[in-house]
């Protein structure tokens, strides 16, 4: 029996800074939680609101590391609102996941999309360049899966490079054709 049959699961990442930016949310609020945790301990300075507790700082540090737990975790659901192209590719055996950084937290389809991988034999990449407001152009590639008899099946959009593009083909054991104007 092949290898092949049986296909894990597999992870394309599209934009790679985004969990770093999430571990920093959280991370500033666990750290400024356990220093105020700390310094309430050591009754280095006073509490600033429960200041009728003998250890009043050590609980505003408790609800300061709680907040940014919280806070942090909750940021890809609010940046999923703002952010329209996806975060990671999911590949399974039947079908190709695009997930969107509130897809992190929620399961909703409004932050996943997916296509089926069933009949797909090649993918058109296509270039996608924007103007922002400040006049600075960003590049997106929308990767068309084609099938049989060159039958569009869906577009995988908001792909951040080509190489993201030529990985997922790889995965998916299909060609790669570059369509840019």
């Amino acid at each position: 029996m092949s290898s092949d049959i049986f296909m894990s699961s597999k992870t394309v990442s599209n934009k790679s800074g985004f969990f770093a930016l999430i571990a920093l949310f959280v991370g500033q609020g666990i750290l400024v939680g356990l220093i105020v945790i700390i310094l309430g301990l050591t009754k280095a300075i006073d509490p600033f609101v429960l200041t009728s507790y003998e250890y009043g700082l050590v609980i505003e540090g408790v609800v300061l590391t709680a907040f940014g737990i919280i806070g942090g975790i909750t940021t890809p659901l609010w940046l999923g609102l703002i952010i329209k192209d996806p975060i990671k590719f999911n590949i399974y055996d039947d079908y190709i996941e695009a997930v969107r950084p509130g897809g992190l937290i929620s399961k909703s389809p409004s932050f996943i999309e997916r296509h089926p991988r069933e009949g797909i034999t090649s993918i058109e990449l296509n270039e996608i360049v924007r103007t922002n407001d400040e006049g600075h152009k960003t590049i997106t590639y929308d990767g068309v899966l084609i099938g049989s008899e060159g039958k569009k099946i869906g577009t995988l959009r908001g792909i951040s490079s080509t190489g993201v593009a030529e990985e997922i083909a790889e995965i998916i054991k299909v060609e790669l054709s570059r369509n840019f104007d």
